[in-house]
């Protein structure tokens, strides 16, 4: 049983690692790699157990020719401490996401959507497993002269076994 999980996050990681090479293929524009990380707020059932904690991602962007959108894959941890007795909590996350500019500025606002799919697991080892999710949100960028930095504020849900981990994450990032 968990070598199924363990094979299905390994697919899913290899299938988000095959993007970037089949948009550069396709893509005017160059790829882009970037970091961001920030504070997780974590909502729902998630918030009664535990804290608000930070994440940290990894990113690969780009724009296939004649597409109004960007795609976007990334890698993000998610690390929360527990509250009043109960373990702290990992997620390891790899999404696709859709990125579409509200205008075609250099310093713009955008909006951000996709799926993926996510690791749960308790600090206790006492729980893990595997889940896809969902996020949406909005950042803003701004284009300096090699990079482009961009804060943004999303909504995550990821539909757990018996109830859901919600969380919004706000992260300042940069892009090479």
């Amino acid at each position: 049983m968990k070598v199924s999980r363990y094979v299905a996050s390994a697919a899913a990681m290899l299938a988000l690692a095959a993007i970037p090479g089949t948009v550069q293929a396709q893509s005017s524009s160059p790829i882009h790699f970037g970091l961001s990380a920030g504070l997780n707020i974590p909502l729902s059932d998630l918030s009664q157990g535990q804290q608000t904690g930070y994440i940290l991602n990894g990113l690969v962007t780009g724009t296939p020719q004649g597409w109004p959108v960007a795609l976007r894959g990334e890698l993000a941890y998610s690390g929360f401490s527990g509250k009043q007795g109960t373990p702290g909590l990992g997620i390891t996350s790899g999404y696709i996401n859709a990125v579409y500019p509200i205008e075609a500025a250099s310093n713009s606002p955008y909006f951000i959507g996709g799926v993926g799919l996510n690791h749960l697991s308790f600090a206790s080892g006492s729980f893990t497993e595997n889940d896809f999710g969902l996020n949406f949100g909005g950042g803003l960028q701004w284009k300096l002269t090699n990079m482009t930095t961009f804060v943004e504020l999303r909504y995550y849900y990821i539909n757990t076994s018996g109830s859901s981990a919600q969380m919004l994450p706000l992260t300042f990032g940069i892009k090479f």
